[in-house]
């Protein structure tokens, strides 16, 4: 609900205050007075057109502020509630807006705004015309045993798509799960065959190192013990062997060569106990033919296997045990195929089931809504102008359900053997008002818009239809504020709240001022309205009355 306005430099208007009320509030006065300057600027603080005609000659800039709160929970407070918004346009023709003090555009503006605040003008479509909320609407008319049934659908529709989901996961093309399967088989043999351990990695390292030593050491001893007591006469033992009988057969000749002699027979002998310790160590070492060879290849089996499936042997083992567990869930597969696809043709049966259900129970609620609209217009003096509710029934689809499986349009035939056309194509002037107006009076307390403004409803109608709509503008103004521009008597009467708009000329200049009225002011305006002679008795007397009777209503 608005609270406060204040207007600056807004066309005609230097500057004006306005306190509003809850209920309905009429704005008043002369014709050319600026009753709609009023309207134009409550529009321009919501998100409307700015522009520069909009601006009051000779200012550097207009602006328009709104105090206004929102629905809320009961836990909220009402400074969470409460909204300041601002819109300044300068004399360039840009404008900016705030909302609390903070900088936000047109559009977020707009957004926050259209819940709570709807400008009907004669060139201005209501959101009760936008086809996008008729079903909302209508539904909320519904009552419970719609509700029910929407949430019966909502639920079994979110069942379907789990079900979907999941037949995706499935690969439901038989040749994509054949390979698939295949690709796991091979894995998994080839990996199982591979029968790898935790840290078989590093241990088979260590082996390859360990026998690699274990090899050279052999090759390089058993070279040493050739050299030294080799078979082929070239080794030490041999050629020591033949320098000994040498010496022998020498030393019969020389004690010193004796001596020699001596000292070859005893080397021959350390390198004898030599080459018998260089065997003993030789056949010592545990020389494993092949197991070299096999352990090389189990390495290159193991990084064969890392490069395909991880980094080590335990990604390695992860991998084939994720694949094992896919490939058991692919053979399940047919099974569960065969109970999702069972389930999703029951629950689509249960789907148009429901949607024929959801399409009676809206056809309750529509025959019942257009009996109630159609009265409403026939007090409107629109007798012969035939509201209707059309429901078109939509194709489910299977894998994509709809959202909702009717669509909702609200239409209008204003004239005997006129074809319905929707709201929006085939509502103007005049008519638009009151067919909104009858909208508003059956669907008011469903309608969530907080404040309603009317630009002169009034138009072209008079006598009872006149206070028909006084009477609706206050069944309406129970549910929400009700702001209303009018030039009816009975309308300005009937409401809780008047404020007149008047026009003067001051020092050269033509301003338009708001003020409330009471009193006897009131009086002088609403038997203005009835005579256009505030001062004539009769008429003043007629006044008083209507005021006496709206304020009893």
């Amino acid at each position: 609900m608005i609270h406060r306005v204040e207007i600056d430099n807004f066309a005609l208007v230097e500057h004006a205050e306005l306190d509003l009320g809850p209920g309905l509030t009429v704005l008043t006065g002369e014709t050319g007075a600026g009753k709609s300057i009023v309207i134009d600027a409550l529009d321009f603080a919501s998100g409307g057109r700015g522009d520069r005609s909009m601006l009051r000659t000779g200012a550097e800039e207009a602006s328009v502020t709104l105090l206004l709160d929102q629905a809320a929970s009961e836990d909220q407070s009402l400074q969470d509630r409460e909204l300041v918004v601002g819109r300044t346009l300068r004399e360039n023709g840009r404008s900016y807006a705030k909302i609390n003090g903070n900088l936000v555009t047109a559009g977020e503006l707009r957004e926050q705004m259209e819940p709570l605040l709807a400008i009907h003008s004669q060139n201005d479509q209501q959101t009760i015309f936008r086809e996008s909320v008729h079903r909302t609407l209508l539904d909320a008319y519904g009552g419970g045993a719609l509700k029910t049934a929407l949430d019966a659908w909502s639920a079994m529709r979110k069942d379907m798509s789990q079900i979907n989901q999941r037949l995706g996961q499935l690969f439901l093309d038989p040749e994509t799960r054949k390979r698939r399967r295949d690709i796991l088989v091979f894995q998994t043999d080839e990996i199982e065959k591979a029968a790898l351990e935790a840290g078989e990695e590093e241990a088979a390292l260590k082996k390859i190192k360990t026998l690699s030593a274990v090899d050279e050491l052999s090759l390089l001893l058993n070279r040493a013990i050739e050299e030294v007591a080799g078979s082929d006469g070239a080794s030490a033992t041999d050629r020591l062997t033949r320098a000994l009988s040498d010496l022998t057969t020498a030393s019969r000749f020389s004690t010193r060569i004796q001596e020699l002699t001596d000292r070859a027979s005893s080397i021959k002998e350390d390198l004898s106990g030599l080459a018998y310790d260089m065997l003993r160590v030789a056949e010592r070492l545990d020389i494993q033919p092949g197991q070299l060879e096999a352990a090389n290849e189990r390495l290159q089996l193991i990084r064969r296997l890392e490069e395909k499936y991880g980094t080590s042997v335990e990604a390695v083992l992860t991998y084939g045990e994720k694949a094992r567990q896919e490939l058991e869930r692919l053979d399940a597969t047919e099974e569960e195929l065969a109970l999702l696809t069972r389930q999703k043709e029951d629950l689509l049966l249960a789907l148009q089931k429901k949607a024929e259900d959801l399409f009676s129970l809206r056809r309750q609620a529509a025959d019942q809504l257009e009996e109630e609209i159609n009265r409403q217009l026939a007090d409107l003096d629109m007798v012969h102008a035939s509201f209707a509710v059309d429901l078109q029934m939509r194709e489910l689809l299977a894998d994509d359900p709809a959202a909702d499986p009717q669509g909702v349009r609200f239409t209008i035939a204003p004239n005997p053997g006129e074809p319905s056309m929707p709201l929006v194509s085939i509502i103007s002037g005049g008519e638009a008002s009151r067919v909104l107006l009858a909208i508003k009076t059956v669907l008011a307390s469903l309608d969530q818009t907080e404040t309603l403004i009317f630009d002169e409803i009034d138009t072209g109608i008079s006598g009872r239809t006149t206070s028909r709509i006084a009477d609706k503008l206050k069944a309406i103004a129970r549910h929400a504020q009700v702001i209303c521009v009018t030039h009816s008597a009975q309308i300005a009467a009937t409401a809780d709240c008047q404020l007149l708009i008047g026009k003067a000329v001051e020092g050269g200049r033509t301003r338009t001022s708001v003020k409330r009225i009471e009193g006897q002011e009131r009086i002088s305006e609403v038997a203005r309205l009835l005579s256009g002679r505030p001062d004539d008795q009769k008429s003043r007397s007629l006044a008083q009355d209507l005021l006496e009777r709206g304020a009893a209503d």
